[in-house]
């Protein structure tokens, strides 16, 4: 329990360092380099950011970065606890040309504060570089490299297995990178050739390293790796060119770095140092060199097939297989399933192989086989097994037979034809049960004719309705033949009696005035609320006015307290709602100008205002 609150306290008290430390955000670099010199600058952060923006860096060879890390130390001094954390985003920059050159701040986010660090300003001393050096990574202090001999060492080259393959024999193309130094990178190849005129196939796709040996040529050892390995099947006769293959590699060359004594008057020129640096291998290093290589592109003779002894069942099979047909049983009842079994195994090519020819008796239902493919690629090339499914409903009782099913190929190592066959099955169906078959679901455009009478059954269940009864000339049908018409006439009744309400601009203003009234009345309570009483008076008018002239077609300049009277007297309208209706139009008018409380007479007012026009309305309906 001891332990527990220990650190529990630990915890509490981290956490109250970490929330008091104040954000600095600092960037460090070299005050001064030389001309070639790689450097580091690195933006230092005591708390975690997000959203760091890198500055704009002019001046000098941006060759990575930013990098970012994170460090943390705790420290008990005295029973006191301090933690320093610490985030950094680093550069790898390479000056490249001399002068005095300061890089702008950096900025990042931290708890939604934005920090910008200090700038930093560099002195480069020396002669600039020139492009060519900056791209092969070589300090003016170094040597440039012969690496002409070198390269010429490293090649690519396309062999295959067979010159002159057969119409649809699988022929194996191997890319082998030869190179005299293990110190080379491979980049990853980027698209990979056309092989028109083949079927390919990858034989590398799921391996994670290229495969390397010795080899030597003219009398010189190599390492070969093998890049790429492809599985191509002619698809057509007479002369076929595979197309080379582009690979990029970046390759180490040693090179000897310039005399540290070079320039010395004194042992420039004194033979025992010269002599020294010289023939020792000090002061070496080693220069990356990218270069692009292209292999020999392959030209192969495709043959026919021979025309002799072809057996008439052959669709183009290739290799050497072997054929394993099965059924699952012999004797069942009608409608009940019955699986046929056919595979194909062994090496060529399997992807290409064609359905069996399979003959069953006209009783049977038949649905295209489910085609499973266990194919797989290696150094040898593609092998596996490819199986056709049949899946068979007899219809009828009786005694069947299914004919041997033929599968021919053409042996490689033979070069012949080989034909394999398949036994002669005997069914016996049993009467059914009446019940269907458990079967997959079908289209019926799927399912063809049965025997030479039998059709698919309709589902059940089907209408039926008494003879002579039909919907032609019954009363429904005479009803829905006359609904467009009946829908069309009550359609153009109710449409010219809106164009004639319309056409009464009187009758139009009469129904809208108390809708428009309301609206009015709103907005003046809005400002009421904002207490804006010039506006409010105004639109308390407009709305009371408004209403007198719209529900009684008066023109407004025709409208007046005496005008309001004699209509409203003329409805009929009660005598007192009438003096409150004139009370409150003249209130509207003196009210923004009476003294006193001015809010409170605008709540009066604005109540009179809702109360005269609704008891109006109910006495005129």
């Amino acid at each position: 329990m001891k332990h527990i609150l220990s650190v529990v306290l630990l915890f509490f008290t981290l956490s109250g360092v970490l929330s008091a430390q104040d954000v600095s955000f600092n960037a460090q670099a070299p005050r001064q380099v030389s001309v070639g010199q790689r450097f580091y600058l690195t933006f230092s952060i005591n708390q975690e950011g997000t959203g760091f923006i890198s500055p704009g860096i002019e001046h000098f060879e941006v060759q990575s970065g930013p990098s970012s890390q994170s460090s943390s130390q705790i420290q008990f001094i005295n029973g006191k606890v301090s933690q320093s954390i610490s985030y950094s985003y680093t550069f790898v920059l390479l000056a490249t040309e001399p002068g005095v050159f300061t890089i702008p701040s950096a900025s990042i986010a931290v708890k939604g504060k934005k920090y910008f660090s200090n700038t930093v300003t560099i002195n480069v001393i020396g002669q600039a570089i020139s492009p060519q050096s900056r791209a092969q990574g070589q300090h003016p202090s170094q040597q440039k490299a012969d690496v002409s001999n070198l390269g010429n060492d490293i090649f690519l080259k396309a062999v295959p297995s067979k010159s002159d393959p057969y119409l649809g024999e699988q022929i194996i193309v191997t890319y082998k990178l030869y190179t005299p130094t293990n110190r080379l990178r491979i980049n990853p190849s980027g698209q990979a050739p056309a092989y028109p005129g083949f079927w390919s196939q990858d034989l590398m796709k799921d391996l994670q390293q290229y495969p390397q040996y010795n080899e030597t040529v003219n009398g010189k050892k190599y390492i070969v790796a093998e890049v790429r390995k492809v599985a191509l099947f002619p698809q057509k006769t007479g002369a076929l060119t595979i197309a080379p293959l582009e690979q990029d590699v970046v390759y180490s060359v040693k090179v000897k770095s310039k005399s540290p004594f070079a320039d010395d008057p004194f042992f420039s020129n004194d033979p025992f140092f010269k002599n020294f640096f010289d023939d020792s291998n000090l002061g070496f290093d080693y220069q990356n060199v990218e270069k692009s290589l292209k292999s020999n592109s392959v030209t192969v003779q495709v043959k026919p097939l021979p025309a002799q002894n072809r057996p008439i069942d052959f669709t183009g099979a290739i290799g050497q297989f072997n054929f394993k047909p099965s059924l699952d049983k012999s004797q069942l009842k009608a409608n009940e399933a019955v699986t046929l079994k056919l595979t194909v195994a062994g090496s060529g090519n399997l992807n290409l192989i064609e359905k069996p020819s399979v003959v069953f008796p006209p009783d049977f239902e038949v649905y295209d086989p489910k085609i499973t493919d266990n194919i797989h690629s290696s150094n040898s090339g593609i092998s596996g097994s490819r199986t056709f499914e049949y899946l068979v409903i007899p219809r009828t009782a009786g005694d069947f037979k299914i004919a041997p099913v033929q599968f021919s190929y053409f042996d490689l190592a033979k070069k012949e034809y080989v034909n394999l066959s398949s036994p002669e099955y005997n069914i016996k169906v049993l009467k059914g049960d009446g019940t269907a078959a458990a079967m997959t679901p079908v289209d019926r455009e799927d399912v063809k004719y049965i025997g030479n009478d039998i059709r698919y059954l309709m589902d059940a269940p089907i209408a039926l309705h008494p003879i002579g009864k039909h919907f032609y000339g019954s009363w429904l049908f005479w009803l829905l033949l006359s609904l467009p018409v009946l829908v069309f006439l009550a359609f153009v009744i109710i449409w010219r009696n809106h164009i004639r309400s319309n056409s009464d601009i009187g009758n139009v203003r009469r129904r809208k005035a108390t809708r428009i009234a309301t609206l009015r009345l709103k907005k003046a309570k809005s400002l009421l609320a904002a207490e804006s009483q010039e506006a409010f008076h105004i639109e308390i008018s407009q709305a009371l006015w408004g209403y007198i002239s719209d529900k009684f077609n008066i023109p407004l300049s025709e409208l007046s307290m005496d005008t309001a009277f004699e209509r409203l007297n003329d409805r009929n309208v009660d005598a007192d709602l009438i003096q409150r209706f004139i009370d409150t139009l003249q209130h509207s008018e003196f009210a923004r100008f009476a003294p006193g409380d001015k809010t409170r007479n605008m709540e009066l007012l604005y109540n009179e205002a809702i109360e005269v026009i609704t008891h109006t309305e109910e006495q005129l309906k």
